[in-house]
């Protein structure tokens, strides 16, 4: 057995390699990226975390934190954005009847995010297709086995090739098996839930699907031929309620949460406007999965960062970093984090950490709630909004030094804010910017961390900002 995982390890090493030499690891700072802006059209940089997981074996489906849990999430830490999990079996736990109740416990759980300034991407959540599985997801009624057996394996992830697993998930992706009305329930208790909270000012938007696959050998046709044209008919659902709110959408999680790529087409917004849409992809690496530890190379990371990068100019969309995260106890653990922290500055707009638990050694935090020593680099100077176009932004762990230079938008009122932690800078800082006084002026606010910077010139102008130990 241990000569097999070797095997496939190295396998997967040659294929990645590959993959590296083609693309010449190309994933350096795009400066014609695109962004999430706010009303105020700033563009948004989102840090945050996947705050609920444990809301899968949640009776009430909402999970353990608290409003004050919240509070630690914005007020100490400093992110500005979570991934909070919805599940289809808690909307629709009957044919065509929708818990009312549930909604009203999301909706608390939005207050409590509006409330201390964090954005919520409602993420309608599935692993395995259904609970009956060991994952979640899915109404044991929208359940269509086909009578096939289903034997509970450990890791996890084998389950993916149980005969009832395989069943249920091929009968819900390709309708010409008989079961159309299966993506009809799911698309309208997603409408359901944009119906109820497309209004809620902490709402930012809506993840569609995560991490969609399928375990046969329609895998890699997977994106052409079901996910694409779901997805397009889910947006174009979503579209004849909610014009406005965001709507972040994930490629397969089979291949492209390693590195591979991804070959979902380009879909298309139809608001009048300019479009909403995310790309939203995962990163789970081979070495992390295989090795189980993190090998202190470029390879993996620089190979998904590729990979990621291509297909969000060809999205023409901005990306954000839907999960990552890993045991923190593993060889490199902390190497690995800071270099996803740096290669998600250059490619993307934010990333949510998996997940907000506590105790075990995925978690941030342990079960007296002090911090692991991942949230040394999870928690870090940051750019939560900027008043025009980022060219690069960035933060040097080691040297404790933050940059960010932007192109800056003469009708943008609201000032670039700059989230600088006491973790990092407790006492006091350097600030550097290479424009004149009379083109700007700052505030900082201590209570929040935020600093500000408003400028003030009557056309755009390049501005370049350090900040640094004394």
């Amino acid at each position: 057995m241990k000569h097999k995982k070797r095997k496939i390890f190295l396998s997967g090493i040659l294929i990645l390699l590959l993959i590296f030499i083609v693309r010449k690891c190309n994933y350096s700072e795009n400066t014609a990226r695109k962004f999430i802006t706010d009303k105020e059209g700033r563009s948004l940089i989102l840090h945050g975390m996947n705050v609920n997981p444990d809301a899968k074996h949640d009776p009430l489906r909402v999970g353990w934190p608290q409003k004050e849990d919240y509070t630690v999430l914005s007020e100490k830490w400093g992110f500005n954005m979570v991934r909070y999990l919805v599940l289809w079996d808690g909307i629709e736990p009957e044919p065509n009847q929708y818990d009312t109740a549930y909604f009203g416990r999301i909706k608390e759980r939005l207050d409590w995010c509006s409330e201390v300034g964090l954005y919520v991407i409602l993420d309608m959540h599935q692993d395995l297709y259904a609970l009956r599985f060991g994952g979640d997801g899915a109404p044991s009624w929208a359940i269509r086995d086909d009578g096939e057996p289903f034997e509970l394996q450990s890791p996890w992830e084998l389950n993916y090739r149980q005969p009832a697993v395989i069943a249920s998930i091929n009968n819900f992706w390709n309708k010409e098996l008989g079961h159309p009305d299966l993506q009809e329930h799911y698309i309208n208790a997603f409408l359901e839930m944009v119906n109820q909270f497309k209004d809620h000012p902490a709402v930012i938007g809506y993840d569609l699907y995560n991490e969609p696959t399928m375990a046969t050998k329609e895998a890699f046709a997977f994106e052409n031929l079901y996910l694409e044209p779901f997805y397009q008919e889910l947006i174009d659902a979503i579209r004849t309620i909610d014009p406005e709110n965001w709507i972040f959408y994930e490629p397969t999680a089979l291949g492209a949460n390693q590195g591979l790529k991804s070959r979902l087409g380009v879909l298309n917004d139809p608001r009048p406007d300019e479009a909403r849409l995310v790309y939203f992809p995962h990163i789970y690496t081979l070495d992390l999965d295989l090795s189980g530890k993190y090998l202190g190379i470029p390879l993996f990371l620089a190979s998904w960062a590729a990979e990621r990068n291509i297909e969000a100019k060809r999205q023409n969309a901005p990306m954000l970093i839907g999960e990552f995260g890993l045991d923190g106890n593993l060889p490199g653990a902390n190497d690995f984090l800071n270099e996803v922290m740096k290669l998600s500055d250059k490619i993307s707009s934010g990333w949510a950490y998996w997940a907000y638990t506590k105790g075990g050694s995925w978690a941030p935090i342990n079960e007296d709630g002090s911090e692991q020593k991942k949230m040394d680099i999870l928690v870090r100077p940051y750019p939560h909004c900027v008043a025009g176009q980022p060219i690069s932004y960035g933060f040097d762990l080691e040297k404790k030094k933050f940059w960010l230079q932007y192109v800056s938008d003469p009708k943008i009122s609201a000032p670039t804010e700059i989230y600088i932690p006491e973790s990092v800078y407790p006492l006091d800082w350097n600030f550097d910017i290479n424009q004149p006084k009379s083109k700007w002026h700052k505030e900082w606010n201590d209570s929040t961390r935020i600093l500000q910077i408003f400028t003030e010139d009557s056309k755009g102008s390049k501005y370049e900002i350090t900040i640094s130990t004394k």
